[in-house]
């Protein structure tokens, strides 16, 4: 819904008034075109936040993609036992995804199993 359609619409209520309803409204049927507007704009708010939040995500996950979580410099993506981790390449820091840690431990039972408790 455009910005301008809340005006039409405050604009379409009015010349109905005029037209069919001579009368000044009651006070419940003033009460039910508030409450109308106000769901409408609580609805509006509740898409915009969605929307801002969703748009928040995409540019912090654009901005730390592939970025070193220790030092910030460009990560690497390197071959180990078949297995793709990441590895920064200013402090050669190594990085999991998740999964990547058990699928290396079972292909290393010596220490890594040791340290996740399967050896």
């Amino acid at each position: 819904m455009s910005h301008n359609a809340a005006p039409a619409e405050n604009l379409l209520y009015a010349l109905y008034v005029d037209t069919y309803m001579p009368e000044k409204p009651t006070q419940k049927e003033e009460e039910y075109f508030a409450r109308q507007e106000a769901e409408r704009r609580r609805k509006h708010a509740q898409e915009q936040a969605a929307k801002a939040a969703a748009e928040e995500r995409e540019r912090l996950r654009a901005l730390h993609h592939m970025r070193c979580p220790k030092c910030g410099s460009q990560l690497e993506e390197i071959a180990y036992s078949n297995i793709h981790i990441d590895r920064c390449t200013s402090c050669e820091g190594v990085w999991l995804d998740k999964g990547e840690l058990e699928a290396v431990s079972k292909k290393e039972a010596g220490f890594l199993g040791k340290l996740l408790g399967r050896g």
